[in-house]
C-alpha cells in the first residue's frame, strides 16, 4: 500500500501526549509505525495542569504539588473542601511532554518530526504537508482546532482565559495545606472572574486571575485585579514574579466531531477533548485517550463511548446560564459547592456519576435562569 506510516498525531500537547503514551504502552500496538509531528518548544511556553483524582496515579512521579484540602470563596460564604478520597495534583506540561518524547525515543517504530504541519490531503491515506517534507499515513490525529470553529456564531462560547503570577513573598501568606478553587471576593463586574490559587509553600504559589467569559482583556486587566488582590487579601508587601503564565481555553456547545473524516480524527481542544463546563482537560484528555486506543484496535468508530449524551445536555446548559447570565456565575458555583460534597461534584464532572447523584447535583441549580436553559436546551 502506498503508505509510510500506520498512525500521525499532529501536535504534542496534552492530548497528543497522552495518545502517545497510550499506543506506545499497549501490546497490540507495538507494531503500528508511528510519527509524531511538532515544532512547539516546551520551554517556550510551559503550561501547569491541575487535576483530581483518587489515589495514587501514574502520573505522581513528575507532580509538583498536590492538595488533601480545598477551599471555596465569596464575599458571602468560606467554604471548606475537604476532598477525601480524592487529591488534587498539579504537573507542569514539560515534564509530561517530555516523558513522552522519552517512550518515543525508546520505541524503534515511532519517530518524531520537529515541524509545523501546513496541509493534509486525503486520497487513498493522508498526505501530510509539512516545512519538512511530505509523509503519508493511514490515520491522522491531528490536535489543531478547524478555523471553522472560529468563524461560528450558532455555537454557545465562553473563554476560560486567565493571567497567572508564580509569586515569591518575603512574609508567609499562603496555606500550604489548602489549594483555592475559586475565590470570589473579588471580581470584574458583570463578569464570573475569580481567583485560583496553587500554594506550594507559605512564601510560594501559583495565582491567577480566571475568566469563563464570552469576551478577553487587555493583559493590563489581569494585572491590576492581580496586583489588588495581592495588596488587599494576601497582605504581601515584598514579593517577586518567578515565572508568567497565560492562557485562553474555550468552553464551548460547539460539535467539534463534525471535523473528523475518513483519515483524519481530531483530538484534544480540536475534538471537544476539553470539559466545556469548566475547562479541565488533562484528565478528561487521558480518558479519552484510551477510549480511542480501544476505539481502534477493536476497530470501532473512533468516536464511540467518548461521552454519554446527558453529559453533554449538562454541559450545554451550564454553559448557555454562564452566557446569558455572566454577571450571576459566582452564585451558580456558591450553590453547587454550598449543596455537594467535593467528591460527588468530582464525580460528576468526570462522567462517572448515576443519574440519582446527577439529580442531586442538579435539583439545588434550578433558579430561573437554569429552568429556562434546561427547556431551551430539551427542546
Amino acid at each position: 500500500m502506498d503508505y509510510h506510516y500506520d498512525i500521525a498525531i499532529v501536535g504534542l500537547g496534552c492530548a497528543g501526549s497522552h495518545v502517545l503514551i497510550q499506543m506506545l504502552d499497549h501490546p497490540e500496538m507495538k507494531d503500528k509505525k508511528i510519527i509524531v509531528f511538532d515544532d512547539f518548544q516546551a520551554d517556550s511556553l510551559e503550561k501547569t495542569w491541575s487535576f483530581w483524582e483518587k489515589g495514587a496515579g501514574k502520573w505522581d512521579s513528575l507532580l509538583l504539588d498536590r492538595w488533601t484540602q480545598g477551599k471555596f470563596q465569596t464575599s458571602q460564604v468560606e467554604i471548606d473542601l475537604g476532598l477525601n478520597p480524592y487529591s488534587y495534583k498539579t504537573i507542569k506540561s514539560k515534564g509530561v511532554i517530555a516523558f513522552a518524547k522519552a517512550k518515543l525515543q525508546q520505541n524503534p517504530n515511532a519517530t518524531f518530526v520537529d515541524a509545523r504541519v501546513d496541509r493534509i490531503e486525503e486520497s487513498k491515506v493522508a498526505a501530510i504537508h509539512t516545512n519538512k517534507g511530505v509523509f503519508k499515513s493511514k490515520l491522522v490525529l491531528d490536535s489543531r482546532v478547524s478555523p471553522e470553529f472560529y468563524k461560528d456564531t450558532e455555537a454557545i462560547t465562553l473563554r476560560q482565559h486567565f493571567l497567572g503570577w508564580h509569586l515569591r513573598t518575603e512574609q508567609e501568606v499562603f496555606d500550604p495545606e489548602r489549594f483555592v478553587m475559586m475565590d470570589y471576593r473579588l471580581m470584574d463586574p458583570g463578569t464570573t472572574s475569580f481567583m485560583y490559587i496553587l500554594p506550594y509553600s507559605e512564601t510560594e504559589a501559583l495565582v491567577e486571575f480566571t475568566y469563563f467569559s464570552p469576551d478577553l482583556v487587555a493583559d493590563q486587566v489581569y494585572e491590576n485585579y492581580l496586583n489588588q488582590y495581592i495588596d488587599t487579601y494576601l497582605n504581601a508587601t515584598d514579593y517577586s514574579i518567578v515565572q508568567t503564565e497565560q492562557g485562553v481555553i474555550p468552553m464551548t456547545t460547539y460539535r467539534f466531531e463534525k471535523h473528523h473524516t475518513s483519515f483524519v480524527h481530531k483530538i484534544g481542544t480540536a475534538g471537544g477533548w476539553v470539559k466545556s463546563s469548566t475547562g479541565y482537560s488533562f484528565k478528561l484528555s487521558e480518558k479519552r485517550a484510551t477510549q480511542l486506543i480501544s476505539n481502534y484496535i477493536k476497530g470501532r468508530d473512533l468516536d464511540h463511548g467518548m461521552q454519554k449524551k446527558r453529559f453533554r445536555f449538562y454541559d450545554d446548559i451550564m454553559l448557555d446560564v454562564l452566557h446569558q447570565h455572566n454577571n450571576r456565575g459566582h452564585l451558580l458555583f456558591e450553590n453547587l459547592y454550598s449543596n455537594n460534597p467535593i467528591a460527588r461534584i468530582f464525580s460528576f464532572l468526570d462522567e462517572e456519576s448515576n443519574f440519582l447523584q446527577e439529580l442531586k447535583i442538579m435539583l439545588p441549580l434550578t433558579s430561573l435562569p437554569f429552568i429556562k436553559s434546561f427547556f431551551k436546551k430539551l427542546f
